[in-house]
């Protein structure tokens, strides 16, 4: 499963899979996750808030550590984004506007742009790809979500309603070789991710990535100029090595 925040799934519209002929793939789950794919897919602009834990492994304490973030997102199908993050690693600003992205370090007031393609879902891909920037809960955005899900899963299951912070939400549970996911999604006309929890199994044992979506806006106006990063006053630029780049006067 895909570990960036974002793509461009909106405007794109989302793909209803066929249910598979399978007894393990629970039929109510598959409907309520094409319901909130189907409705993710026909934004055409929404923005949120998107409290968020990671563990990485930290080769100083051999050990798995929490980090923790929170996520301002505002996005624009096709080709605008804007996420202002603040957590464990500081506060961090991403910015796209169809034509560049930009990441910003408010603590250190230097930032990095690069050209990137047309669209949020390859600049996503590009950016994940080139320079190993991850976003966690993109996987919600993408149009094959519910097919990935079902292709990966040897179970899925509706297990049954439940009260998430104060809210009616159904909870859906998928079970992989390699992967977990709980989700709960939120009963109602919408029908968007309120929490999610995966479990992936790896090389530094069980790590866990969870989240908790807040304060949905769906279809908001937004203007251009939010996705236009102006440098502050002293910033200093600082060029962005991809991760398959050689260095300067290195073999070929």
């Amino acid at each position: 499963m895909r570990t960036i925040l974002l793509s461009g799934a909106l405007l794109l519209g989302a793909v209803t899979p066929s249910l598979a002929q399978s007894p393990a793939i629970d039929p109510v789950a598959v409907t309520i996750l094409n319901r909130m794919a189907d409705n993710i897919g026909a934004l055409r602009s929404c923005s949120f808030r998107l409290q968020a834990s990671h563990d990485e492994y930290d080769p100083n304490l051999g050990a798995l550590v929490r980090d923790h973030d929170s996520h301002e997102v505002f996005i624009v199908g096709p080709d605008k984004l804007l996420v202002n993050t603040r957590g464990d690693k500081g506060q961090r600003g991403f910015w796209y506007d169809g034509k560049e992205a930009f990441y910003y370090s408010y603590a250190e007031n230097n930032y990095g742009r690069v050209k990137a393609p047309d669209t949020i879902l390859a600049m996503i891909d590009r950016i994940h790809d080139d320079y190993g920037l991850d976003f966690p809960a993109a996987d919600f955005f993408y149009p094959t979500f519910v097919d990935d899900l079902i292709a990966q899963s040897k179970r899925i299951t509706y297990r049954k309603t439940v009260q998430v912070d104060d809210r009616d939400c159904f909870h859906v549970v998928a079970q992989g070789p390699e992967q977990d996911l709980e989700i709960w999604i939120a009963n109602d006309a919408a029908n968007l991710p309120v929490r999610y929890l995966f479990r992936n199994r790896g090389k530094d044992g069980v790590t866990q990535y969870e989240g908790t979506f807040t304060e949905w806006t769906m279809n908001p106006e937004l203007p251009a100029s939010m996705f236009r990063f102006t440098p502050p006053p002293g910033a200093r630029e600082l060029r962005m090595q991809a991760r398959n780049e050689k260095p300067a006067g290195g073999a070929r």
